[in-house]
């Protein structure tokens, strides 16, 4: 009897490439959860924000320089994935004013909400800002967060039970 031996090459770079398509699937699966389960966030966001009743100017050097519309801080909130929260094994939404794509313009977005929420505007004389709209985030936070929190759950187990089906492992496993 012959002894055979039988050596693979690129089996590690196959198992590399398979724990990424499992992490890639991952990352895929909870920004799908993600983004089905922040609108509540959203709409809370929304409604905690009272619009202006004029149009605010924005000076520098004595010149107005934007004009930011009624609306506007409200009609900014939305679903984001920055940057800065995406990492190799980790997937980050945020919900808050948009400042950068179509809304960088500055009579579009939300970039003065800081300025808002945390009353660092100065109205009047150097007065902070004290207006119902300061606070606007941490009040939407916490109206929505249990809303959230539920249809994650639910939205987790459907979208995850798709993306197994798309898969079609089970049907080898026999699984159902």
């Amino acid at each position: 009897m012959e002894k055979v031996k039988v050596k693979l090459e690129g089996v590690e770079e196959t198992m590399k490439k398979l724990k990424k398509l499992d992490d890639r699937l991952k990352k895929r699966i909870i920004k799908k959860v993600g983004r089905k389960s922040l609108p509540p966030m959203v709409d809370s966001y929304r409604k905690n924000i009272k619009d202006a009743d004029e149009v605010f100017k924005v000076y520098r050097e004595g010149k107005i320089v934007y004009e930011i519309m009624p609306g506007q801080l409200r009609r900014s909130v939305g679903i984001k994935s920055p940057k800065a929260l995406q990492s190799k094994n980790v997937v980050g939404l945020s919900v808050g004013p948009r400042r950068s794509g179509a809304y960088r313009n500055p009579e579009k977005g939300g970039w003065y909400a800081g300025f808002i929420n945390f009353g660092w505007l100065r109205v009047g004389g150097g007065k902070k800002y004290t207006g119902e709209n300061r606070g606007f985030a941490q009040k939407a936070q916490s109206a929505a967060k249990m809303k959230v929190q539920v249809k994650f759950m639910r939205n987790f187990k459907t979208i995850t039970q798709a993306e197994i089906k798309k898969l079609k492992f089970g049907q080898r496993l026999g699984m159902r």
